[in-house]
């Protein structure tokens, strides 16, 4: 028995759709960050998390429309990152590097997997809070084992920054584009500045793995807000603060790019030709 084509097609088309609607939403909630990074730096406020900012666009004028979008566009965007990791619809290979890559795209699924959990408590009302159970055996082990993970965890954000910075630099993301060329230029240097800046949170995040090493909380796990809040303590931070703020916004406008440009290879779901390499 052999597979449609015409299924194929379409189930290649819903997965280009979905990935596209959440690159949208993955755009939201990186402009909402950025913007509120960048308005810290002058005021006394405070930088948000993934969690907060999806609050402050569902508290936007038209918020209900937005969370609904949310709720959509984050499963879909999640799922098409799993896609990417298992089916390898990038074609970054089985070479360290490519299961390297592969992994990091699984976690980013996880994280927007529970980004859309949290969205969908949302909206239908849902607490996503959890109870005292298991957390008091945790407390008594975090101490412990904490450096066993913290230093390794900062030393993968810090090859995540590195790789962050050399991607921002080489172009390499151009090949996943199709730019118009009356607007390559200027998108590329967005683009390239949004990527950097996201570099400089993954070092900042990578600082508070090494410094939290001896004093871990199993409660609370170094985030997106809290390595904002770690720039803006570094020399001339409201300024590195700013500009970080700057950057997370061009790296929601990057992700926007990415919706209306960007190559989704969606691979063949169809499992048969693996399975006979399996047999075989």
């Amino acid at each position: 028995m052999t597979t449609s084509p015409i299924g194929i097609d379409d189930h290649r088309d819903a997965i280009e759709k979905g990935a596209r609607l959440g690159y949208l939403a993955r755009a939201a909630v990186f402009i909402v960050i950025g913007y509120f990074a960048f308005k810290t730096a002058y005021t006394s406020g405070q930088t948000l998390s993934e969690k907060e900012a999806i609050a402050e666009i569902v508290g936007s004028p038209v918020g209900s429309l937005m969370l609904v979008l949310l709720v959509v566009a984050l499963p879909a965007f999640s799922l098409w990152r799993f896609v990417q990791a298992i089916f390898d619809a990038d074609g970054y290979g089985t070479g360290a590097k490519g299961i390297a890559t592969r992994i990091g795209r699984f976690v980013s699924g996880l994280a927007y997997l529970f980004l859309a959990v949290y969205a969908g408590s949302l909206l239908f009302g849902v607490s996503t809070g959890g109870g005292e159970g298991g957390a008091t055996m945790l407390d008594k082990w975090a101490p412990a084992f904490g450096p066993w993970f913290t230093v390794p965890a900062g030393i993968v954000m810090a090859g995540v920054a590195v790789s962050q910075a050399k991607k921002s630099y080489s172009g390499d993301f151009l090949r996943f584009l199709a730019l118009p060329p009356a607007h390559a230029r200027w998108m590329t240097a967005v683009c390239r500045f949004g990527i950097a800046a996201r570099g400089v949170v993954f070092a900042a995040i990578s600082v508070l793995f090494f410094t939290s090493a001896s004093r871990w909380d199993i409660q609370h796990m170094p985030g997106l807000e809290d390595a904002l809040s770690e720039i803006g303590s570094w020399p001339y931070g409201w300024i590195l603060l700013s500009a970080t703020g700057a950057g997370l916004i061009a790296f929601g406008a990057y992700a926007l790019i990415l919706a209306r440009y960007g190559h989704i290879r969606s691979p063949d779901l169809d499992p048969t030709d693996a399975l006979k390499e399996m047999k075989a």
